[in-house]
């Protein structure tokens, strides 16, 4: 049975699967009441239509996903360390770096099952309550690959936190230090930030166009690769003590 099988029927017993889609749901349903209730208010900013439906919305989609990860993360890592198992997997034929990556795997999937839901919703916002002719699924489409590819750097970067530590407080707290430093942070416009994981995906909440950055996207691809990279090199090399 190959690792990427053998970590999925883990993490069905961990109870890791149902919490991003699940938070992809509840981002959806916030998107439909708040476009609802809200809808005269942010259809008179002076704003496109378009930008109106996706930056004015994502702010607080975006905060649900970053707890998604950040709770999902610290799921994924905790059961291996109950009864010293982390320690054992390296006893056994198993790759633990392959089984670290299909961990990444699972987590990116069930993040783009939530991205996917929460755009489904706002298609459905767009079509039925913008003015007509305004409504350009071309600039949905780009804006959701964007806020997916900008989520990327935390989720990586939380994985490998929680690879770590085998208290789940420990990368809990980092998750939530990491919220609130980066709320203070993402609306600057020193590029430097963007060191900063957390920054990086706030950059498209605090836009004010749904236009992709260039840079933060090369930033988020950077960030993923580094993370990831870093977490593969660490579960090969650094044993669990």
């Amino acid at each position: 049975m190959s690792t990427l099988a053998i970590e999925f029927r883990k993490e069905k017993r961990t109870g890791v699967l149902p919490v991003l889609p699940a938070v992809g749901i509840l981002g959806a349903a916030y998107a439909f009441v708040n476009f609802l209730v809200r809808k005269d208010t942010l259809l008179n900013l002076p704003l496109a239509p378009m930008d109106v439906l996706l930056t004015q919305l994502y702010g607080m989609i975006m905060i649900l996903n970053l707890f998604g990860i950040v709770v999902a993360a610290c799921m994924i890592y905790n059961m291996e360390f109950k009864g010293t198992a982390v320690k054992k997997i390296y006893m056994l034929p198993i790759s633990v770096p392959g089984m670290y990556f299909s961990k990444f795997l699972i987590l990116t999937v069930m993040l783009l099952a939530a991205v996917a839901l929460q755009n489904l919703a706002l298609m459905q916002i767009g079509i039925t309550e913008l003015p007509q002719g305004t409504f350009e699924m071309g600039t949905l489409i780009a804006f959701a690959g964007y806020s997916f590819i900008t989520s990327m750097p935390v989720l990586s970067f939380m994985l490998l936190v929680s690879s770590r530590f085998e208290n789940m407080w420990v990368p809990l707290g980092i998750g939530v230090a990491g919220f609130l430093s980066s709320m203070a942070l993402a609306a600057s416009d020193i590029d430097l930030l963007m060191i900063h994981p957390f920054v990086v995906m706030l950059r498209p909440a605090v836009a004010m166009s749904a236009q992709p950055d260039i840079t933060v996207v090369i930033a988020s691809l950077l960030e993923t690769q580094l993370f990831l990279g870093a977490g593969l090199w660490m579960t090969k090399n650094l044993r669990y003590e």
